[in-house]
């Protein structure tokens, strides 16, 4: 008995230090892509708590409010989209003053290797890349990592110029994160609005069996890269960037506890703590044109793009409908589908 009460007044203690020192608790933002997203991260900042690191999250509509508010330090650590990770370092990269880059400090098992598809209808006669020109190709949000930015940059240039693009652009902001563009393109494939369209896999994956009778993926065209990212922010100091690395990388699926929170956010097994940066090289190249900027303007507009014709399709006014949907990198893997 003396052993639990001695427990328990350890907790209570560290819980008091966190409400005494809130000037010294780790700030963490996250975008708010779907309903689910505030239980999730009421979760992780009640686990930090419980093991003593001083620990807050503040809530974002998009991810370049995101990491401005990271770089003007109004937090400390960023849990940024593949897209949002590479600006930071871009933003922070200096040759001469080290001091002012960022710290990557980890990610999911889900985010290492994501795929994305380049799915056509049977019916196209596309069987395979270069089959490609001349067709219409549906795309998710122009910030889409896995729909828009990385599957386009890794086709050939002249082969773009040939292509006539569809792109739904939905909750810009949220680099794809509620996957509203990619429903979109699977809705336009299979109403042979277009024959061809880019997705993730996950997104494929949870397609109805139906849909699928009619498509296929044409395989080969999309490397492999790695999602997102925690990203500290420049200056902020060694002893909390390894509070929060050793906190997040012991949490464990053994644990219930802990293990509900990590599958809500959409892993496997395990945090990873040190991810190979050559992951996110192809979007490093994607992005080594675009303006070294706060709020970077779209790599294609109606009036400017790569393509032979450039549609943009919105929504106009609100859309008139529950606000619920699911993060592509988030959404089960197939064999968990059932």
């Amino acid at each position: 008995m003396e052993d639990i009460a001695r427990a328990v007044d350890q907790l209570a203690h560290k819980f008091h230090a966190v409400l005494d020192n809130p000037a010294d608790a780790i700030v963490c933002g996250c975008v708010c892509y779907s309903s689910s997203i505030p239980g999730i991260w009421e979760g992780m900042r009640q686990y930090f708590l419980s093991v003593g690191v001083p620990f807050d999250v503040v809530l974002f509509t998009t991810y370049d409010r995101q990491v401005e508010a990271l770089l003007n330090g109004s937090i400390d650590i960023a849990w940024n989209g593949p897209m949002a990770h590479v600006r930071t370092q871009k933003r922070t990269t200096s040759s001469s003053f080290s001091l002012w880059s960022s710290f990557s400090l980890g990610c999911r098992d889900a985010d290492i290797l994501f795929e994305a598809n380049l799915v056509v209808r049977k019916d196209s006669a596309i069987n395979a890349l270069e089959d490609l020109a001349g067709k219409r190709l549906a795309t998710g949000t122009y910030d889409s990592p896995q729909a828009y930015v990385l599957p386009l940059h890794a086709m050939p240039k002249d082969l773009l110029r040939q292509v006539h693009v569809i792109r739904f652009d939905r909750d810009l902001g949220k680099h794809g994160d509620t996957a509203a563009g990619e429903l979109e393109v699977i809705r336009a494939l299979v109403n042979g609005e277009v024959e061809a369209g880019l997705v993730s896999a996950y997104m494929y994956a949870a397609a109805s069996a139906a849909d699928k009778e009619k498509l296929k993926i044409i395989s080969g065209v999309v490397p492999p890269f790695n999602h997102c990212m925690f990203d500290a922010r420049p200056g902020l100091s060694a002893d909390k960037r390894a509070a929060f690395s050793k906190a997040l990388n012991a949490m464990s699926m053994s644990n219930p506890d802990q293990a509900k929170v990590m599958k809500q956010e959409g892993i496997t097994k395990e945090w990873v703590a040190e991810p190979s940066e050559a992951g996110w090289d192809a979007m490093r190249d994607a992005l080594a044109e675009e303006p070294n900027v706060p709020f970077p303007p779209p790599l294609d507009t109606p009036a400017k793009h790569r393509f032979a014709s450039l549609e943009v399709r919105t929504i106009d006014g609100f859309p008139a409908k529950e606000f619920v949907r699911s993060c592509t990198s988030c959404i089960k893997r197939p064999q968990e589908l059932s």
